[in-house]
């Protein structure tokens, strides 16, 4: 009985943790325009380093990217 309590929890720590996948779509946008503008995004977002570590560091890495491809003309589906 403890045993599966501990794997369900782990269970449901592991998925609440899992990264949901973003599908930008942006009207009139070609695949080679998205690879530069989602590169640049993440080039940008690595050197600006100041999310710190954690959950939390990850919540604000994730909105500078939203923040960053919504400036280039992208929306989240």
């Amino acid at each position: 009985m403890r045993l599966t309590l501990l794997l369900l929890g782990s269970i449901v720590i592991v998925a609440g943790c899992a990264s949901r996948q973003v599908n930008w779509v942006k009207d009139g946008g070609s695949q080679q325009e998205f690879r530069k503008d989602i590169y640049e995004c993440e080039r940008d977002m690595r050197q600006s380093g100041n999310f710190g570590s954690g959950l939390m560091a990850q919540a604000r890495a994730d909105e500078f990217m939203k923040s960053c491809m919504r400036a280039r003309g992208y929306s989240e589906h």
